[in-house]
């Protein structure tokens, strides 16, 4: 007998079995859930190869007493159901748990109140308060949102280097390092690339590297400063106004692990509006916090 947690992305799923008394069993990475990133025959597949993972276990997919899976966007409906579907078509009959990206984040983060802060190609501050009620701030998306994102970040770049480019800010390296990353010939290019070409939300995000080739370039260090404050005020909002200024506050996600001048500033930045606070790293991977979700969900449902 088992409990098991997704981690379900676009590029990947982790997936992590907790025995019974909520030990980790075993694990295994297959192909990415996000459909938004996938088709629908690469997400059959990835369901199917994880299902077969599962079946492998002492007891099969009749042992496992609860399954979460987390992936961005469950919260809509018709994805959610769909979900629902390939499960119950593919052969799992158990109990079935869907939760947000953020939500398992959190469950293998911390343990009691506190908060998670998540910098990826979006970004969200996630929590439970003293009374284990959810909370949060960011995480609206990138057309009106994410700020101190991947998106965020690599949209000031391209910004940056446009209004360089005019005279409406100094010269930057980004602007070679954008053009040669894209393997354009100059601003025209890049200008077809944004709104007739291949660029999308992905592809904007993935120029936020950039930043970590550009060190001691004026404009990339406004950029870097900016993302740590907007990043440290999603923090500082949400621990203050659900009066939690010791935290405890995990960090993670590609901007916060991968860019050391960001998490310094925005660590920096947290501690001076709120001195006593707790930073750290996450205890469990979110694959592991969606299964010690399932195993909480489902004792409570017995209970």
């Amino acid at each position: 007998m088992y409990y098991c947690g997704w981690d379900g992305g676009g590029t990947k799923t982790d997936v992590c079995i907790l025995n019974e008394n909520g030990h980790p069993q075993a694990g295994s990475v297959f192909g990415p859930l996000n459909g938004n990133s996938a088709g629908t025959e690469t997400v059959l597949r990835t369901i199917r190869e994880a299902l077969a993972f599962m079946q492998a276990q002492p007891g099969g997919l009749q042992g496992c007493l609860g399954l979460t899976i987390g992936m961005a966007g469950i919260s809509n409906r018709t994805l959610a159901g769909q979900m629902r579907r390939w499960l119950r078509e593919n052969g799992y009959p158990g109990p079935l748990f869907l939760a947000g990206d953020h939500e398992i984040a959190l469950a293998g983060a911390i343990e009691g109140p506190g908060a998670i802060l998540i910098a990826g190609t979006g970004s969200i501050c996630y929590g439970k308060d003293r009374e284990g009620q959810p909370f949060r701030t960011g995480g609206f998306g990138y057309l009106i949102d994410d700020a101190g994102s991947g998106y965020a970040i690599g949209r000031e770049i391209l910004s940056t280097v446009v209004r360089a480019s005019d005279g409406r800010c100094p010269a930057t390296r980004l602007t070679s390092l954008v053009l040669d990353a894209l393997h354009l010939a100059g601003i025209p290019d890049l200008i077809t690339w944004l709104y007739a070409g291949p660029a999308d939300r992905m592809n904007i995000a993935a120029l936020a590297p950039l930043l970590l080739s550009a060190s001691g370039d004026p404009q990339a260090a406004r950029i870097i400063r900016q993302a740590a404050l907007d990043l440290s005020h999603l923090a500082v909002t949400a621990l203050t106004r659900h009066d939690l200024p010791f935290g405890p506050l995990a960090m993670t996600g590609s901007i916060l692990t991968h860019f050391p001048e960001i998490r310094s500033e925005t660590e920096q930045q947290i501690r001076l509006a709120l001195p006593d606070v707790v930073l750290s790293a996450p205890k469990h991977t979110p694959a592991e916090g969606a299964a010690r979700m399932a195993a909480g969900l489902q004792r409570r449902r017995i209970l």
